[in-house]
């Protein structure tokens, strides 16, 4: 199974409603391209991992480096594994407040070493 993690930071601010429509959306295309993973929010920065055939994981990441709604897009981590960390999610999404982001263990450090733990741990939560 092959995975990616991503940072970026949103370049607006989104309404409760643009935001429940984009996890509708994606949500939607995820589940026909076998896409799973998780979406963290802290703020105006975004923590990402997509995992699925490497092919449309990659397809998807593309997209979103040419999505205007992101900026400052840095690839953490990728790579395959035995099985999927999110299996039973074409998209989580949890928005996590800056205290508590840091909290968890690895984020001050979140790099390529650190990113796949994170959501590991998130997805055992």
């Amino acid at each position: 199974m092959y995975f990616l993690i991503y940072s970026s930071y949103k370049t607006s601010d989104f309404t409760a409603d643009e935001l429940k429509a984009l996890l509708v959306q994606s949500r939607q295309k995820n589940s026909i391209s076998d896409i799973t993973g998780m979406l963290l929010l802290c703020g105006w920065q975004f923590v990402q991992m997509l995992e699925g055939e490497e092919k449309n994981v990659k397809l998807l990441y593309h997209h979103i480096c040419n999505d205007d709604r992101h900026k400052s897009i840095v690839l953490l981590k990728e790579g395959f594994m035995e099985s999927r960390v999110f299996s039973d999610w074409s998209m989580g999404f949890n928005t996590v407040s800056s205290e508590s982001f840091k909290e968890i263990e690895g984020y001050q450090r979140l790099n390529a070493a650190t990113a796949l733990q994170l959501f590991k741990k998130l997805s055992e939560s």
